[in-house]
């Protein structure tokens, strides 16, 4: 057969000379490659060098890549839509234009905010500051749950995982002021550096509310030596991520009698959990319940120390300039690297988005959602669920007994593309221009009361976890669905004018990761109706385990920054759904195009721009603090990463871009994984 030869790089690869040119279709981002780099060696920097040399990270940034620079355009619209509401004066009371245009409008108003300066939170820390009996700290933290603030342990209502027809009452741990409880707990210097900087943090923020130094230093001393008990008695990123664990009922006789120091029935009348007749918990971690009985005996003076900071921390985004300039030199400089703080219109668009989500939803899918988009994602996900059920029958390591069950599984996932049906109802909230913290505190309560009303109700499927506007995607074990927001469905993502095989790789890749989660190290844990209920074969599962025991290996040997590596058991549900989402896209691709011309758009096949188009999803840098922030707290593993990982376990990169032992993307045959 006739050969020609693509120049990538340095590298010739062969190609069949099946192949026609194409000037007609849009294939990979060719500016954002470094052709200087070999694909065979790197494929993260082939791909993605010449965006990250040509996009440094902002200032006001931790990292910087595909996800934010397509969040940065849809906060370019959100703020037209936002400012737009503010300036409506003829707004009809009650409506979301309404709403979202007092709020932001308040929010953006900061010669008010200066004015009325500590003010609004005057009463709350009135309140901590004259309360003495531990006895009635249920009532503090019930009035705290409410509004937003967070302390000690936290109540939510979601799903009983193992009945998901009910909604249930759920005690979990919480409460610490550092992202992750190994902030606390390691020795390293950098951890030990962290842990001065909080103190320093801690102190400054006592003395803006009016202590004194050494007033100031001794609190912050209590709070941190309080939280590093918290600390020590909670459970790890890894433990958390397992849900039989986590899944512990206690009747509500038992809470109050294994938990006595807390007065439950004070808290549960003050939340509304009383009048819904709460009679069954789920307590994630008993033991961590178990030591914070000791800790609600401890003096007055240091749990009103903590409760101070619970407070200030909560609110310091919603008052002064002093206070969220302190905060952020914390949380955004020392943990996250970020050297400048985002203008103040775009905390303001990211603070109604959290408070007021689907009432600004409903005016962004006016303006930013393709029908078109929305029927071919669909079309994608008819093909991905049929290349994946073929991957299952054929798994030569699964059971017949297991693959039914799988099928089974695969054949009920439910899907939501776009935006909801039906939208949730705000009627009952009330958004003014009279303080910002105080929309805060409204929006919190209203939020608070309409999660605890869901007890003892039908569950309601069509409910979303994720805004529209959010640029990501999610599986939900619990529902067994898939959700796209609307967001998600733009370039780099999916473009309805570019190449299928760009496509594939790109939002195919994200689809076939979110079918995945389905069956990753967790969510296959999880049987066809959403219930947490093992339907493996004993010998089955050990096989899998097996399996994703070699993937955790690989990951641990990423070495991100110097001597901190990825956590490949934290991040092994991500790596899973990573490797085997890639792998379905590429099938469900090539059935695809089983009967269609093959075309060369750029220089490249199409099985070169499928990965491509997959790597440039990931084109991500990030700052090192950032980084080790990741790593300690984040499930997903590192951006370069999520593309090294999967593309050195597949056959169809190797023989995409002639991969070779002699280069650094190999993996010998015998460590690769194939799980799906």
């Amino acid at each position: 057969m006739k050969k020609q030869y693509m120049l990538l790089g340095t590298a010739i690869v062969m190609v069949a000379a099946a192949f026609v040119l194409s000037d007609k279709l849009t294939g990979v981002d060719t500016a954002s490659l470094n052709r200087k780099a070999k694909p065979q060696d790197d494929f993260f920097e082939f791909a993605n060098g010449g965006w990250i040399k040509a996009n440094p990270i902002p200032t006001t940034e931790g990292r910087w890549g595909s996800f934010n620079a397509l969040a940065e355009r849809n906060n370019e619209l959100l703020r037209k839509i936002l400012e737009e509401a503010a300036a409506d004066k003829n707004a009809e009371p009650g409506t979301a234009r309404q709403k979202i245009g007092d709020f932001y409008s308040i929010a953006m108003d900061t010669l008010k905010l200066e004015r009325d300066g500590l003010a609004p939170v005057a009463l709350t820390m009135q309140l901590v500051e004259s309360w003495q009996n531990t006895n009635d700290l249920a009532t503090i933290l019930a009035g705290f749950h409410k509004r937003g603030i967070s302390g000690f342990f936290n109540m939510y209502v979601g799903l009983d995982v193992k009945n998901n027809e009910k909604y249930v009452t759920w005690l979990s741990q919480g409460g610490l002021g550092l992202p992750d409880r190994d902030y606390y707990l390691k020795d390293d210097e950098k951890s030990k550096k962290i842990r001065e900087a909080y103190m320093k943090h801690l102190a400054k923020m006592f003395m803006i509310f009016g202590a004194a130094d050494a007033d100031a230093q001794a609190n912050a001393a209590m709070v941190l030596e309080l939280e590093t008990g918290l600390a020590q008695n909670s459970m790890s990123r890894v433990e958390n991520r397992n849900m039989e664990k986590k899944y512990n009922k206690f009747a509500y006789a038992k809470l109050k009698n294994d938990y006595a120091s807390f007065n439950w029935d004070a808290y549960f009348e003050l939340t509304g959990l009383a009048v819904k007749k709460v009679d069954t918990v789920i307590v994630a971690q008993p033991d961590y319940f178990t030591y914070l009985q000791t800790i609600f005996n401890k003096e007055p003076q240091i749990i009103r120390a903590y409760l101070k900071w619970k407070v200030m921390s909560a609110v310091s985004s919603y008052l002064t300039a002093e206070l969220e300039k302190q905060t952020f030199s914390f949380y955004g400089t020392v943990i996250q690297g970020v050297k400048e703080q985002k203008p103040r219109w775009k905390r303001a668009v990211a603070s109604a988005n959290g408070m007021l989500g689907q009432l600004v939803a409903q005016e962004y899918v006016k303006v930013a959602f393709s029908p078109q988009s929305k029927e071919k994602v669909n079309q994608m996900v008819d093909h991905l669920r049929e290349a994946f059920r073929n991957r299952i029958n054929n798994l030569e390591w699964m059971s017949a007994e297991t693959k039914q069950k799988a099928l089974e599984k695969l054949n009920s996932f439910n899907r939501k593309l776009g935006y909801p049906d039906k939208w949730e109802d705000y009627s009952k909230l009330s958004v003014k221009r009279d303080s910002y913290l105080d929309n805060y505190f409204r929006a919190q309560v209203f939020g608070f009361e309409d999660m605890v009303d869901q007890l003892n109700k039908p569950v309601d499927k069509t409910k979303w976890s994720m805004l529209p506007q959010t640029v990501n995607a999610y599986y939900s074990p619990v529902m067994n669905e898939i959700v796209f927001p609307a967001a998600i469905m733009q370039p780099p993502f999916f473009d309805p004018n570019r190449d299928d095989a760009a496509n594939y790789g790109a939002i195919g890749a994200v689809i076939g990761h979110e079918f995945s989660h389905g069956f990753d190290d967790q969510g296959s844990k999880y049987d066809a109706k959403g219930n947490l209920n093992s339907w493996w074969t004993d010998e089955d599962r050990k096989k899998f385990e097996e399996r994703t025991k070699v993937l955790v290996e690989q990951f641990n040997k990423f070495e991100v920054l110097d001597s901190v590596f990825v956590n490949g058991q934290l991040t092994l549900g991500e790596n899973i759904a990573d490797l085997a989402g890639l792998t379905v896209a590429y099938e469900a691709y090539q059935m695809s195009i089983k009967d269609k011309k093959r075309v060369i758009i750029d220089g490249f096949t199409p099985e070169q721009r499928f990965f491509i188009g997959f790597a440039q999803v990931w084109r991500t840098h990030a700052r090192p603090e950032y980084l080790r922030n990741q790593v300690l707290t984040d499930p997903h593993s590192p951006a370069q990463y999520r593309v090294f990982g999967p593309l050195s376990n597949m056959p169809q990169f190797y023989a995409a871009f002639d991969v070779k032992p002699k280069h650094k993307m190999w993996l010998d045959d015998n460590k690769r994984v194939k799980i799906w």
